[in-house]
């Protein structure tokens, strides 16, 4: 079947379902007899740090002025279920530009100065995805560094500036500019 016809069909089931799915269950629609809770957490619960893998592969090497590709591989290892990792990237100074060159459809980037910021949705257990971020060397000789940090949720609706501060362990990648 067609990519255009499945979602058709997975629409028309949805459209003919949707009464029922969209109902509220009794004990939510009469109100719940355990208090709620004032205060609920900022951020979802996210999966034990050994669950999901990153690589990164870069050049060691690049001449001033030219570009570089960082190759970032996220896979999910044994979380089960539906998961979304935030991917997130900073970039030293010794670059002047930052672009992302190819991601899955279902993966969303936002490039601001030079910080990258990358929502993965749908990571179920085994999947993997890959994106390449291309980036431009100064006119200066260095070592230019790059930052990148992991974090998992199940949460569809979590807001990645605040994962973004969740994140423990980041993998620092450094290019010498020659």
């Amino acid at each position: 079947m067609s990519p255009l016809a499945t979602r058709l069909t997975a629409a028309a089931l949805a459209a003919a379902l949707g009464g029922t799915l969209l109902s509220p269950t009794p004990a939510t629609a009469a109100g719940s007899a355990l208090p709620a809770l004032s205060a609920a957490p900022a951020v979802a619960p996210a999966a034990a740090p050994s669950d999901f893998g990153y690589v990164i592969t870069f050049p060691k090497h690049v001449q001033r002025g030219g570009s570089l590709v960082y190759s970032v591989k996220v896979r999910n290892r044994k979380a089960r279920g539906q998961h979304y990792v935030a991917l997130i990237g900073d970039f030293s100074k010794r670059f002047r530009k930052i672009r992302v060159v190819s991601k899955p459809r279902s993966v969303k980037c936002s490039v601001k100065g030079r910080s990258v910021s990358c929502w993965i949705t749908s990571l179920d257990k085994g999947d993997s995805t890959t994106v390449r971020i291309r980036a431009w060397a100064g006119s200066r000789r260095g070592t230019a560094t790059a930052a990148f940090g992991v974090i998992a949720t199940s949460d569809a609706d979590a807001d990645i500036r605040k994962l973004r501060k969740e994140i423990k362990r980041k993998i620092k990648a450094s290019t010498r500019i020659r």
